[in-house]
């Protein structure tokens, strides 16, 4: 005890000595170990080590959640594609087979495929529409199948859809078979009706096909490329004849003379000395069309119009290739009828001769027509033999030799008889298709045949119209496409008759990939022909820059290119030779002048660097009397 009566701390006194270090956090009932708070850190390390536990967890979770969707979703995806593919692939047949049918005239059974067709694009469609299958194409690169996937179906649902219907009530309407009449003239009143239901499909189809073209090709899984690639081509087909037909609508009652009387030059040329649109221009006859009737009013031989000037000055590209420029030129074909189809493109020569017409008899005519022997022998083909006035008959088996080569033979010495005797041809020949009794939807189906090989071509004077036959074939023209192009275009320099024994061939070859592709071009050309042919088929052989023997033949070969298209190299049967160079509505071309002596195949080699752009190859072939071979072989890039 204190003095001042205070217990005095001590060990054995129940008081403790205030702890320094207490506080509220600290219990004062134990010893001095510290006792942990409520919210601690080491509580507070326990909540951290759960909260990251149960987040992993809860990413598991999730993770395996995702996992199963996407293994659903794949699963989806791979059944409902299959699915789809299936019904792809019955469209793929349909649509040929629907092609087929209305070519034939078959417009019951067209109406049948059309309804089944329909019925398949459409599970194509709902088989790939919806959210899962959105969702798969809009990943980049993994997801470009189902994008093509989901545009193929969409298209081909749209087409079937839309267009089909049209096509086949318009077919029906458009039967060759109904349309002519007893008297040979045609019914223009149902083409008329049916143009805008034509027209509104044509615009469908070639939405969708453009639709295609642009969704990925080369995705990473084959077979949508292939069923793409498949699709397309026969969708390509099937847009190209519903363009046609919607062309004929629109342009046909014009041409006919559905408003008043209309006439144009035709033209027949012959492909035994070959000219770059096909053969040199021969016989030609006046035709008139008025209201459906069809009548030729004048035929004349190509003396007629032999040194006429037609007044014309074309673009400096055409002047540049086809002017007075060497020993390789073409001559004059602004004034020279024999000459005026050294271009392939037909307007040029067909405004020549309209021109050269209006200059020598003051007529002005409404267009032009052209068509060479083999067309005529497919038109032959269907409305049999026409009769000469010496009782020679001609068909489809014989005009060609006929008129190419035989009437050489006959009239080796009297070419006057013999311009005759090609005059009585066309005659007989003209009469004969125009009034005869044949088929109609096979004499349609024959001329088609000669359209696509560029045998058969048609000129309208009408901008309006021929702006609408600019959309097919039947136009002639080289077109302006920046797309891969390939054209061959020959000029007999030999002012002979040899081309009768010529065969050529094409082979085309692109590789690599990238923003500029390697392409090779190998022409091949054979000269068949005998040393002890008339004088007149022999030529102007042994003349100056001419070959010296007989039989032997020459050609200046030109070959249109890709816009863009560089020549990095050029061969002759192996031997590095320069080229001529020219333009031509905006395709380079690589003019070659080939001597070609009897029975040696002669080989041009062209090695070209062209812009690597995409797109359907557009061919342009030299149409001759033995068709040239095509080879085409394209790398496939991804």
């Amino acid at each position: 005890m204190s003095a001042d009566g205070t217990a005095e701390n001590g060990a054995g006194s129940g008081a403790r000595e205030p702890d320094p270090f207490a506080g509220p956090g600290w219990d004062r009932t134990r010893s001095s170990s510290p006792r942990e708070p409520s919210g601690g850190p080491a509580r507070q390390r326990v909540r951290v080590r759960t909260t990251k536990r149960r987040t992993r967890q809860r990413l598991f979770l999730g993770l395996g959640v995702f996992a199963i969707l996407v293994v659903a979703a794949v699963g989806y995806l791979l059944v409902t594609g299959l699915q789809a593919r299936t019904q792809l692939e019955a469209v793929r047949a349909e649509v040929r087979q629907l092609r087929a049918q209305i070519s034939a005239g078959d417009l019951s059974g067209a109406r049948s495929t059309a309804g089944e067709l329909r019925g398949h694009a459409a599970q194509a469609h709902d088989l790939t529409d919806g959210p899962v299958w959105a969702a798969a194409a809009s990943v980049p690169y993994v997801g470009d199948p189902a994008e093509t996937v989901r545009t193929v179906t969409t298209s081909v649902d749209r087409i079937a859809d839309k267009a089909l219907p049209a096509l086949v009530e318009a077919s029906r309407q458009l039967n060759p078979r109904t349309l002519r009449r007893a008297d040979g003239s045609i019914d223009l009143a149902p083409i008329e009706r049916v143009g805008p239901s034509l027209d509104s499909a044509a615009a469908t189809m070639t939405a969708a096909s453009h639709a295609i073209d642009a969704s990925p090709a080369s995705t990473w899984l084959g077979t949508v490329n292939s069923a793409r690639t498949d699709l397309h081509a026969q969708l390509g087909k099937l847009t190209s004849t519903v363009v046609s037909a919607d062309v004929a609508a629109r342009a046909l009652p014009a041409l006919f003379g559905a408003d008043g009387p209309k006439s144009y030059f035709v033209s027949f040329q012959n492909e035994a000395e070959l000219r770059g649109l096909g053969g040199l221009p021969g016989a030609f006859a006046i035709l008139k069309a008025d209201r459906g009737k069809i009548s030729f009013t004048r035929f004349e031989s190509d003396s007629a119009l032999r040194r006429v000037p037609s007044g014309l000055t074309f673009d400096a590209g055409f002047r540049n290739l086809y002017g007075r420029t060497g020993v390789d030129a073409i001559y004059d074909p602004t004034s020279l009828y024999v000459n005026s189809d050294v271009s392939p493109h037909f307007p040029y020569a067909a405004q020549i001769w309209l021109a050269q017409w209006q200059h020598k008899t003051g007529q002005r005519l409404d267009g032009a027509l052209t068509l060479d022997p083999t067309a005529v022998s497919y038109l032959l083909g269907v409305s049999g033999p026409a009769k000469l006035p010496d009782g020679t008959s001609v068909s489809a088996g014989n005009v060609v030799r006929l008129t190419q080569q035989t009437a050489y033979d006959r009239f080796a010495s009297d070419n006057d008889k013999r311009k005759q005797f090609l005059l009585d041809v066309a005659r007989a020949v003209s009469t004969k298709l125009v009034n005869g009794k044949a088929d109609t939807t096979a004499l349609v189906r024959a001329a088609a045949k000669a359209v696509g090989e560029h045998r058969l071509l048609v000129y309208s004077a009408d901008p309006a119209i021929e702006a609408q036959l600019q959309r097919t074939t039947i136009s002639g023209i080289v077109p302006t496409t920046g797309g891969p192009y390939v054209g061959l275009s020959l000029n007999n320099s030999m002012t002979g008759k040899l081309d009768y024994y010529l065969t050529a061939s094409l082979r085309w070859r692109r590789i690599g990939c990238g923003s500029t592709r390697e392409v090779t071009a190998t022409i091949t050309l054979t000269n068949h022909a005998r040393a002890d042919l008339p004088k007149y088929v022999l030529g102007s052989y042994g003349q100056p820059g001419r070959p010296k023997n007989k039989g032997d033949n020459q050609q200046v070969v030109d070959y249109f290119a890709t816009q863009g298209a560089l020549l990095t190299s050029a061969e002759v049967n192996g031997k590095r030779v320069g080229t001529g160079l020219g333009v031509v509505r905006s395709h380079p071309v690589f003019r070659v002048p080939l001597s070609l002596p009897r029975g040696v195949p002669q080989t041009i080699v062209l090695h070209l660097r062209e812009p690597g752009r995409s797109g359907v190859l557009v061919v342009r072939p030299q149409p001759m009397i033995r068709p040239l071979e095509v080879s085409l072989n394209d790398a496939t890039c991804d």
